[in-house]
C-alpha cells in the first residue's frame, strides 16, 4: 500500500524521526507531540490511511479537530493529496468522508457539549488533529467509542503547559497502553533541503515572538508561560505603528472587513470600542479606531458613543461590516439594546456576541501576525498601544493573562473580539502553521 501513496520511495519522503513513526508497532494510543512543521501531521495522515486500509470494509472510523474548518484545513486535504481523490473524498457539511471504501465519520470538537456527538459510537480508530484543544470529557468519550478489537487511535498535537492533561494523562502515564514521539523543527530535514529559507525564517519568527511560543513550537517544549506577552512589540513598538492606513505605495487601504469589538467593562466602569481594519485575502490586520469610556455609564450613553464611534469609521473608511460584543456578566442585556438602538436608527449593522476562544489562541494570532509583518497599530490608538507594552502571563493561571486590574487588558479583549471570528482565514495566511 505504501507504494500507491507516491511515486516517490518511502525513504525519499520521510525524515528518519518519521520512518521510526511509520514502521513502529502501533499501540492503542499513539501520540506525536512536537514543534510546528516537523512532518507530525503528514507521517500520521500516512500511518492512519494504512491503517484504515487494513481494517475490515465494514468498520467505521472518526476524524476529530478543534473545528471541522481546522480538521478541513490542517488534515483533510492533505489526506486526500498523499491517497488519491479515488481513495479519499469528504464532505465537511454532511461530515463524512470515505478512505479506501471505509466510512470515515467527521467531528469537531471545542467544547465539552460535544462528547455527546458521539455517544453510541462503535469505531475501528480515531484521528485527532491538535489533541491538547480537544476537551478532556470528549477524549475520555472517545477511548470508550474504540471497542473493536484492534482499534488505535492517532493524534497529534503542539505541546501545552506541563500540567495540562494531555501530558499527566498520556505522555507521564506509564498505565496506559500508548507510545509517544517527540518531534522538533530540527527533525524534519527534508523540509530544511528543499526550503531552507522558509525553515530559517520560520524559526526566526517564533524566536521574535520569544517565550512561551518558541519553546513550545519550535523546540517543542512542555513548559509554562512567563513574562512579557508581546515582547516583539514592546521591545520594538514603532515598527508596528503607523500615523495613516496606507499601503506600500502609500495609497489609502480598502479594507475587505472593518470589525468592531466592544468589551463593557461592567464591573470595572470601563468601556472599550476597537475598530479593526484587515485587507484583502486576510493578509494583514489593522487596528484604525478606538474609543474608551472611562468610568460608568447609563446603557444610552453606551450606545450613543457606539453610534459616534461606528460614524467615525464609516466617515474615514467608508463601511463597519461586523461588530462583537462581550457577553460577560450584563453584555448581551447590553447589547440587545444596542441592536434595538441601531435598528430605530437606521444603521445596517447587527452586534453578534463575540467569541472568545482561548486566551491563549488570541495571544497566539495577535503575536504571529506581529513576527509576520502582518499587524498594525494607527499611532493614535495609545490606549491599545499601551496594553501591548505591559501584558504579562499570569503565574496563577495557566496561559492566561494577568487581570488583577494593574493592566488594561479590556483594550486586548475589545481588538481580540473584533478579530478573532476570522481566526481561521487568518490562520491560513500564516506561514508555520499550529
Amino acid at each position: 500500500m505504501l507504494k500507491t501513496l507516491s511515486n516517490k520511495s518511502i525513504e525519499d519522503m520521510l525524515n528518519p524521526k518519521q520512518l521510526d513513526f511509520l514502521l513502529h508497532n502501533d499501540k492503542r494510543i499513539n501520540l506525536l507531540t512536537g514543534s510546528v512543521r516537523s512532518g507530525k501531521t503528514y507521517v500520521s495522515l500516512l500511518k492512519w490511511a494504512i491503517f484504515v486500509g487494513s481494517m475490515p470494509e465494514n468498520s467505521e472510523f472518526l476524524m476529530i479537530g478543534k473545528t471541522l474548518t481546522s480538521l478541513k484545513r490542517n488534515c483533510l486535504g492533505l489526506l486526500q493529496e498523499l491517497v488519491g481523490l479515488n481513495n479519499f473524498t469528504f464532505s465537511v457539511s454532511q461530515k463524512v468522508a470515505k478512505l479506501f471504501g471505509r466510512t470515515v465519520w467527521l467531528e469537531g470538537a471545542n467544547d465539552n457539549r460535544a462528547e455527546s456527538k458521539i455517544r453510541g459510537m462503535t469505531l475501528a480508530g480515531a484521528y485527532v488533529d491538535e489533541l491538547t484543544q480537544i476537551p478532556e470529557d470528549f477524549y475520555r468519550m472517545l477511548l470508550s467509542r474504540l471497542s473493536v478489537k484492534g482499534a488505535r487511535l492517532y493524534a497529534t498535537t503542539n505541546p501545552d503547559a506541563p500540567s495540562h492533561w494531555v501530558k499527566c494523562d498520556i505522555i507521564d502515564n506509564e498505565d496506559i497502553e500508548k507510545k509517544v514521539w517527540a518531534f522538533t523543527l530540527d527533525d524534519n530535514v527534508i523540509l530544511k533541503k528543499e526550503n531552507e529559507e522558509y525553515f530559517e525564517n520560520l524559526k526566526k519568527e517564533y524566536q521574535s515572538m520569544g517565550g512561551v511560543f518558541y519553546e513550545r513550537f519550535i523546540l517543542g517544549l512542555w513548559v509554562l508561560a512567563e513574562g512579557l506577552i508581546y515582547k516583539q512589540f514592546a521591545n520594538n513598538t514603532e515598527m508596528f505603528l503607523r500615523d495613516k492606513a496606507l499601503d506600500e505605495n502609500g495609497n489609502k487601504l480598502n479594507f475587505l472587513i472593518i470589525s468592531i469589538g466592544i468589551d463593557y467593562g461592567a464591573t470595572k466602569g470601563e468601556t472599550e470600542f476597537k475598530a479593526t481594519g484587515i485587507t484583502h485575502l486576510f493578509k494583514q490586520a489593522w487596528t484604525i479606531g478606538e474609543k474608551k469610556l472611562a468610568g460608568l455609564y447609563a446603557p444610552e450613553q453606551i450606545y450613543e458613543a457606539f453610534i459616534e464611534f461606528y460614524y467615525e469609521i464609516v466617515n474615514e473608511y467608508g463601511k463597519v461590516t461586523h461588530a462583537f460584543g462581550d457577553y460577560g456578566a450584563l453584555g448581551q442585556v447590553l447589547t440587545y439594546g444596542l441592536n434595538k438602538r441601531l435598528q430605530e436608527k437606521g444603521i445596517p449593522l447587527y452586534v453578534e456576541d463575540c467569541i472568545k476562544g482561548q486566551i491563549i489562541d488570541r495571544i497566539y494570532m495577535d503575536q504571529m501576525l506581529f513576527a509576520q509583518g502582518r499587524r498594525f497599530i494607527l499611532r493614535k490608538c495609545k490606549y491599545l498601544i499601551e496594553a501591548y507594552q505591559q501584558a504579562v502571563w499570569d503565574e496563577k493561571h495557566e496561559d492566561e493573562r494577568l487581570d488583577d486590574g494593574t493592566t488594561p487588558i479590556d483594550d486586548l479583549d475589545a481588538s481580540e473580539y473584533s478579530m478573532f471570528p476570522f481566526y481561521d482565514k487568518l490562520m491560513m495566511n500564516i506561514k508555520g502553521g499550529y
